[in-house]
């Protein structure tokens, strides 16, 4: 049985943008536009990632401040955004918006929305949760470069065990927050206020099995993690 969802907002990692990965790209286009052909309605924010922290460490080598070193690498988001966007051909908003503003015009016209940042000290995590608030998702689900959230780092510690659900106060004990440009990691302070304002339904997946981002939009049990309120 197929469940029909109404509104959901997909953050991948700006990790899956790389030559390597294309075959998974193209498979969370197709999840998307089967979805999509049976009523669901889908944002879809992503991150800049490595290219995006790679233009960031020359920004700083040149002396450029914080503020401008983040917007370099929110036009890579975007740039990634792009790519989605042309990957889902005639179902997506053509034009990549920049503001909020800009995406309440392209939600507005059913189709498909893909962003990235949309203003410095921002993340793309806290970017993706301010658009569910705003139009009232359903689900939100947070496609990291891991199953879900650890009780500790997993690529440090082997012993580190997946939490299938943790409590916002949980997660926020395992978050770390950064304050520099493209430092951000699984989550940031903004984006975890947000989600426990909203109590939208929240998921941390791994980006790189879109097959469990499919199960999660089918309702159905998977690798994951669940944030409950």
């Amino acid at each position: 049985m197929v469940i029909k969802l109404k509104k959901v907002v997909l953050k991948l990692t700006g990790k899956l943008f790389d030559e390597e990965n294309v075959e998974t790209l193209i498979k969370y286009s197709d999840i998307i536009r089967q979805r999509y052909t049976t009523g669901d309605r889908f944002a879809v924010v992503c991150g800049g990632g490595p290219m995006a922290r790679h233009y960031i460490r020359i920004s700083r080598k040149l002396g450029i401040n914080e503020g401008w070193s983040d917007v370099i690498g929110i036009e890579v988001s975007r740039i990634n955004a792009s790519l989605i966007n042309n990957l889902l051909g005639d179902i997506a908003y053509k034009y990549v918006p920049r503001s909020v503003d800009e995406f309440l015009v392209a939600w507005s016209s059913g189709r498909v929305v893909t962003l990235g940042g949309l203003q410095p000290g921002q993340s793309t995590n806290a970017v993706a949760m301010i658009i569910a608030e705003l139009i009232g998702a359903d689900l939100m689900i947070n496609a990291t470069d891991v199953d879900g959230v650890f009780d500790k780092d997993p690529k440090e510690y082997p012993d580190a065990r997946l939490l299938p659900k943790v409590t916002i106060e949980e997660l926020r004990r395992v978050v770390r927050s950064g304050l520099l440009a493209g430092s951000y990691e699984l989550f940031d302070q903004l984006a975890l206020t947000i989600a426990e304002r909203s109590r939208i339904k929240l998921y941390f997946v791994n980006a790189f099995q879109p097959s469990r981002t499919s199960e999660l939009l089918e309702g159905r049990s998977t690798i994951a993690t669940e944030v409950i309120y």
